[in-house]
């Protein structure tokens, strides 16, 4: 008998938890192997409610599970609020069944868990796009692939944003259950199986929650002009440094260096184009500040993963 748990804390969506055990459960009919055992576990008790207020009652708690071949921790609503609230004993029985060597598979935000538990020391992790930078800082022993839709290192796995289940749990029944049966999943549920990175689906978030004014100063102008032509030294001379002073404040308050800041607020501008508008690509390289198309066309892709046009395709109205 195989045993997988799936972790539900408080304030997880509930499809990071009842999706895996769907899939996983379809896969077992459709294998027609009785060997596999699916189990939701709870941290407390087996009330759980969820990041929309229900509530579901998992299988048992986690003092009963002292054992497992698979361990699925389901996402969790902000691991920022979720830092002082993982319990100490959580922590010590995800190491427990690390050490008995279980398999340990993260969703989403889940992969908070698995980090503050040491699991994913020196090891390629991944989670949800807009969490990845904060999750580098707290724990910078990671090694953080933001645009990795799924990461698997040895025993331990990590999926992207919250509707990454699905293609960790295609990857989970490829491996149990085979490459046949993964197929007809994939398809009974409409899961693409050519989904590899995150980054087409990612937002630039810039850095704000720091205390630099000067900085501040700078990043407001660039939300203006940012399409603009100007160089670094323009930029310094706004706030009266010198290009290397910038440069250094700049990086130090924005967790990155101008030119990678000033480049990814002209991607959003080219995505929000290429979304709404019909134009060709050499006008919107032009109105994002780089008339050399080729070079903005790698830089595109680099950012997305995608080639503009095909951008498009899959977003534009």
């Amino acid at each position: 008998m195989k045993r997988c748990v799936i972790l539900a804390l408080d304030g997880c969506p509930l499809t990071s938890v009842t999706g895996p055990m769907e899939i996983l459960l379809l896969a077992r009919r459709l294998a027609e192997d009785s060997q596999w055992q699916v189990e939701v576990v709870a941290e407390n008790g087996r009330q759980v409610q969820s990041s929309g207020g229900l509530q579901i009652v998992a299988h048992c708690d986690i003092r009963e599970v002292d054992s497992a071949d698979l361990l699925i921790v389901g996402a969790i609503d902000g691991p920022y609020l979720h830092q002082a609230r993982v319990a100490a004993p959580t922590l010590a029985w995800v190491r427990q069944l690390h050490q008995q060597g279980c398999r340990m598979v993260s969703v989403c935000t889940g992969a908070y868990v698995l980090a503050a538990a040491g699991v994913l020391d020196g090891r390629q992790a991944t989670s949800h796009w807009s969490v990845i930078d904060w999750l580098a800082q707290q724990f910078p022993d990671c090694d953080w692939q933001p645009g990795a839709m799924l990461t698997q290192d040895g025993q331990v796995a990590c999926s992207g944003g919250a509707s990454a289940y699905q293609d960790m749990s295609l990857l989970l029944v490829r491996q149990y259950f085979g490459e046949a049966i993964a197929r007809q999943v994939a398809k009974s549920v409409l899961i693409d199986l050519d989904r590899h990175s995150q980054l087409q689906y990612a937002s630039f978030m810039p850095q704000r929650q720091h205390q630099d004014h000067l900085i501040h100063q700078v990043q407001d102008w660039l939300e203006q002009h940012v399409c603009e032509q100007f160089t670094q030294q323009d930029l310094a001379e706004l706030i009266n440094l010198s290009e290397r002073q910038f440069k250094r404040r700049f990086k130090q308050a924005a967790q990155q260096t101008p030119l990678a800041y000033i480049q990814a607020l002209r991607m959003e501008v080219a995505k929000k184009a290429l979304e709404t508008s019909l134009k060709q690509v050499d006008v919107i390289a032009r109105e994002c500040g780089y008339e050399d198309v080729r070079f903005f066309r790698q830089l595109f892709k680099r950012h997305t993963g995608l080639a503009p046009s095909e951008y498009r395709s899959k977003f534009g109205s």
